[in-house]
């Protein structure tokens, strides 16, 4: 697996991507969107079980009034749906913030209300205060990898995180990959995965949070 940056690592990635996306395309009418929602949520929801959330005790976002932050997205059609595992962190009285993609591509960040509705811009380091970074994924390889969707957003994003930050990736079951993905040395590799047929997978590395 190549690990310094080139064009060969590029153009795997771009043709993966393009495969990938293709293959979510097809599938998309036979998966039930209801109960893979489901299953994320549940999924998500057990994870937490097993960390302690501490408060926030920097000040630097006093809206959260102290409560843990978990840092999510707002799914597209063609990915792994989270509107229920949005639904379960609001249940569970967590702050919950989603991001915005800005014309640079870089990550701003807002609150997610239990509402749907979102709150005022957050800033870049925003999510910083979050100690769960729920992303969204192309692939995760088993050795954390995971194939974005390109324009670097999250890799920059993901520089500004806590460092006891825990980075789960949210794939379809065929897009947990049991060979290497393509990977750049400035890329960012994650902690578990969570599909919904199997629901949350640890993935050991050095460093990792978990």
């Amino acid at each position: 697996m190549s690990q310094g940056p080139g064009p060969s690592v590029a153009q795997d990635k771009q043709l993966l991507r393009r495969q990938l996306l293709a293959q979510r395309r097809s599938s998309a009418p036979q998966r039930d969107r209801g109960a893979d929602a489901d299953a994320i949520a549940a999924a998500a929801s057990a994870f937490l079980d097993t960390l302690i959330l501490p408060t926030s005790d920097t000040g630097e976002h006093s809206a959260y009034g102290g409560q843990p932050c978990v840092a999510t997205y707002r799914s597209l059609p063609s990915e792994p749906p989270t509107e229920a595992l949005a639904e379960m962190l609001h249940a569970r009285k967590v702050q919950v913030i989603v991001p915005e993609t800005l014309p640079d591509m870089d990550l701003d960040w807002r609150q997610l209300r239990a509402d749907g509705t979102e709150g005022p811009a957050l800033g870049l380091e925003a999510i910083g205060a979050a100690l769960v970074i729920l992303t969204p994924a192309m692939a995760v390889d088993h050795g954390g990898a995971r194939l974005g969707k390109g324009g670097g957003c999250y890799d920059r994003a993901l520089a500004r995180r806590h460092p006891d930050a825990v980075l789960v990736a949210i794939v379809n079951d065929e897009e947990y990959a049991a060979w290497p993905l393509p990977r750049d040395a400035h890329d960012v590799g994650v902690d578990a995965v969570i599909t919904p047929g199997s629901g949350l997978r640890l993935i050991p590395r050095a460093g990792s949070a978990v």
